[in-house]
C-alpha cells in the first residue's frame, strides 16, 4: 500500500472548495475555448487552422506529459496550482487585451493553446495526485465520479454556454471572464494547506535528474505487469474511441442521413452517459475491487460502440443508445481508473504515473486521427466502431482471466518497486 498521510477528520470541507474552485474555473475556461474555436472558423473558414489549433493543444500532452508529471512529483504540489492557474489566467489576459486592441491573430491563439495546455497539464496532476493525500481512500472512487459528472456537464454545457456568452458580450469580455472565473481556483489555494508526499523511492538517494526520474515513472509502471497490461488496453482501445470524434458528423449526415439537430442529440448522448456514470459512480463508488468496475465497463463501452457500427440507416436511435451506453461506461471506467491508481501507487511517483498514463492515451488518439481517414475511406464509417467495439469488448473479456490484472489490488504496489 502507499504510505499516505493521516487525513483530516474534516478533509469534505477543505478538499471540495479547492474542488469547487476548480470547477468554476473549468466553467470560464469551456467558454473561452468555444469562443475561440468560433473566432477562428469565422474569421479563417480554414478545417486546416482548426486542426493545427487543435494540435498544438494536444503536443504538450503527448511530449511533455511524463516531464510535467515528474516536476509535479518533485516540486510543491500547491505552489504548482497556484503558478499554473496564474499562468493559464495571464495567457487569457494577454488575449483578452489582444482582442480589446484589436490586433489578434491566428498565431497568437496557437501560442495561447500551448500556454493553456502546459498550465493545465501542470493543474491537473498536481490536483489529482494531492487528492491522494487529501481524501480517504474509501472515498477515492466518488471523488472521480464527481470529477466525471463535471466532464460531462462541461462537455454538453460548455458549447451552448459559449453561444450564449457570444451573443451578449465581445471577445475580449469573454476571456476577462475567463480570467475572472480563474480566481475561484487561485485564491483558496493560499488558505489551505496541501499534503506532500513523502519522499521513499530512489529519487532522495542519487539526486536524480529530471530525465532520469521519468525514467522511473516509466520503469515502475513497466516492471508492474497488472498496471502495465491496463494501460495498454486503455491507450489501444482509445485508438479507435477518441479518434471516433473525426467522423461522426459524417456518420450522422451520410449514414443516417440527420441534419444539425440529429448530430446535437448523437453528441450528446456520449456526454448525457458520462454524466450518468459519475453520477452513478458517487453514490455507488464501484464494486468493492475498482478493477471489476474498469473490465465490466469496457466491456459495456465496447458494446456500445458496436451498436453504433451495427445500427441502420433508419436506426439512429439505436446508435444514440450506443453513445449513451459508451458515455456511462467511460464515467465508469476512468473514475475507477484513476481511483485505483490513488489508492495503489506510491504518492511520490503520482504525477509521473498519471501523465505518463495520459500521454500514451492521447499518442494512441493522434495516430487514430491520422489513421481514421484513409481506413474508413476504404473500409466505410461503420466499420470504425465495429473494429472498435469488438476489440475492446473482446480485449476487456480476456482480461478477466488475466490473473495480474484481476488481482491488481490484492499487493502493495512498494513491493514492485525497482530502482533504476
Amino acid at each position: 500500500m502507499p504510505t499516505r498521510h493521516e487525513i483530516r477528520p474534516n478533509w469534505s470541507t477543505f478538499f471540495f472548495t479547492l474542488w469547487t474552485g476548480q470547477a468554476l474555473s473549468l466553467i470560464g475556461s469551456r467558454a473561452a475555448q468555444f469562443a475561440l474555436i468560433w473566432w477562428m472558423a469565422e474569421t479563417t473558414g480554414s478545417a486546416a487552422v482548426l486542426a493545427t489549433a487543435t494540435l498544438f493543444a494536444y503536443l504538450p500532452d503527448v511530449f511533455l506529459g511524463p516531464f510535467i508529471g515528474a516536476l509535479v512529483d518533485r516540486w510543491n504540489r500547491r505552489v504548482v496550482m497556484i503558478v499554473a492557474d496564474t499562468t493559464v489566467a495571464l495567457a487569457s489576459a494577454w488575449l483578452a487585451y489582444l482582442f480589446w486592441v484589436e490586433s489578434v491573430t491566428v498565431w497568437h491563439v496557437y501560442a495561447i493553446n500551448i500556454i493553456s495546455s502546459l498550465g493545465r497539464n501542470f493543474q491537473a496532476y498536481a490536483m489529482i495526485a494531492s487528492a491522494t493525500l487529501m481524501v480517504p481512500e474509501k472515498h477515492l472512487s466518488r471523488v472521480q465520479g464527481a470529477n466525471e459528472t463535471l466532464n460531462g456537464i462541461l462537455n454538453i454545457g460548455g458549447p451552448p454556454l459559449g453561444a450564449l456568452l457570444l451573443a451578449i458580450l465581445p471577445y475580449h469580455a469573454i476571456m476577462e471572464l475567463d480570467v475572472a472565473t480563474a480566481a475561484f481556483a487561485i485564491v483558496p489555494l493560499f488558505f489551505i494547506a496541501v499534503p506532500q508526499p513523502t519522499k521513499n523511492t530512489a529519487d532522495t538517494v542519487t539526486g536524480s535528474s529530471l530525465f532520469v526520474e521519468v525514467r522511473r515513472g516509466i520503469s515502475y509502471m513497466w516492471r508492474w505487469p497488472g498496471l502495465r497490461y491496463l494501460v495498454m488496453i486503455g491507450a489501444t482501445t482509445n485508438f479507435f474511441f477518441n479518434a471516433s470524434i473525426a467522423i461522426i458528423p459524417l456518420l450522422v449526415t451520410e449514414h443516417f442521413n440527420g441534419d444539425a439537430i440529429q448530430l446535437g442529440w448523437f453528441n450528446s448522448g456520449f456526454g448525457i452517459g458520462v454524466i450518468v456514470g459519475g453520477v452513478a459512480l458517487t453514490i455507488w463508488g464501484g464494486f468493492r475491487k475498482r478493477i471489476l468496475t474498469i473490465l465490466t465497463g469496457q466491456v459495456m463501452a465496447g458494446m456500445g460502440f458496436l451498436l453504433v457500427g451495427a445500427a441502420p440507416e433508419e436506426a439512429f436511435w439505436l446508435a444514440w443508445g450506443g453513445m449513451l451506453l459508451s458515455g456511462l461506461a467511460s464515467g465508469l471506467v476512468n473514475g475507477s481508473f484513476k481511483a485505483l491508481l490513488q489508492a495503489r501507487v506510491l504518492p511520490d511517483l503520482q504525477g509521473r504515473v498519471f501523465s505518463t498514463h495520459n500521454s500514451s492515451v492521447q499518442a494512441t488518439t493522434v495516430l487514430g486521427l491520422v489513421t481514421i481517414a484513409p481506413v474508413t475511406g476504404f473500409m466505410g464509417l461503420q466499420f470504425w466502431f465495429l473494429a472498435g467495439g469488438l476489440y475492446a469488448t473482446l480485449l476487456s473479456v480476456v482480461a478477466f482471466f488475466v490473473p495480474s490484472i484481476v488481482k491488481i489490488e490484492s499487493r502493495g504496489v512498494s513491493s514492485w518497486w525497482d530502482p533504476v
